[in-house]
């Protein structure tokens, strides 16, 4: 294999690590829009719904947060070693 094919390789596998960040935090996201929108979907509590909807879109933006701080790492890491 060539050095060019495993330096291509290599840089999306880096960059699959914050893409799986970037899904996660969207899908937290999603799920508390959810909870928001049909509070009766979890448990009959209506507080409690109301309190994982939000708890899991403050975590989901949270996580997106910690995504686009670790993209920015690898993307500057890619740029130091020029793959």
């Amino acid at each position: 294999m060539k050095e060019s094919t495993q330096n291509i390789i290599y840089k999306w596998t880096l960059r699959a690590n914050y893409i799986y960040i970037f899904l996660a935090g969207a899908g937290l996201v999603s799920f508390g829009l959810d909870t928001l929108i049909e509070p009766g979907k979890l448990t009959d509590r209506e507080e409690l719904n109301y309190l994982m909807g939000f708890g899991s879109i403050l975590f989901g933006f949270i996580i997106i947060i910690i995504g686009f701080y670790r993209k920015n790492e690898v993307e500057k890491y890619i740029l130091q070693q020029k793959l």
